[in-house]
């Protein structure tokens, strides 16, 4: 392992409390790509980590009784986490037998570092008008701007510098349906 596996915990919790960090960003594109069941797998394996490292090894009984997944659903179910770049499976020998070895990856927590093919169930929430880039979650920041009359609050995309023009929720069906299907031309719309 070479990255440090480091959660904050929330100091209002008390000894004794129970804690887990959900990977909210994996379960919205888990759901958005019509994989729920995948999704409730990834929390039962989430719920079953602690501070010491990503690594979990819980049954096929125990994911079933957290997830509420059947147990010939929970193979088809980890193919996909591994899939989209969310887990790392390993094989460990006990004895005669072996078990699974879960490895949950950074990328369930952080949007910016998906694989190609979780990237592509992202829903944007704007678009660059400088460099033309589909504008996702927090790739963007607040500033003021005058307009002529007053100052007004702007969205300033990260990247480039230049101002997000938010999409309309029509648009931002239209980009997904592109985006799974792997068409993708930015200038749809023109330079409203």
């Amino acid at each position: 392992m070479a990255e440090n596996f480091v959660r904050s915990k929330d100091p209002r919790l008390g000894p004794g409390s129970l804690w887990a960090a959900i990977p909210i960003p994996a379960c919205r594109v888990l759901t958005y790509g019509g994989h729920v069941k995948a999704a409730l797998v990834l929390y039962a394996l989430v719920l079953h980590s602690n501070d010491r490292g990503p690594t979990v090894f819980p049954s096929r009984a125990t994911i079933k009784k957290f997830s509420g997944v059947g147990k010939n659903s929970i193979t088809e179910c980890i193919k996909t986490l591994e899939y989209f770049g969310f887990v790392k499976i390993q094989k460990i020998k006990t004895g005669r037998t072996y078990r699974n070895e879960y490895e949950i990856l950074r990328a369930s927590w952080h949007w910016d570092e998906f694989n190609e093919f979780a990237s592509r169930f992202k829903n944007p929430k704007g678009h660059c008008i400088k460099c033309n880039q589909w504008i996702y979650e927090d790739s963007w920041y607040k500033d003021r701007a005058y307009d002529g009359l007053a100052v007004i609050q702007i969205r300033v995309h990260k990247g480039c510098g230049g101002r997000v023009k938010d999409l309309t929720k029509k648009q931002m069906n239209i980009v997904r349906e592109m985006e799974e299907s792997a068409e993708i031309p930015l200038n749809q719309w023109g330079k409203e």
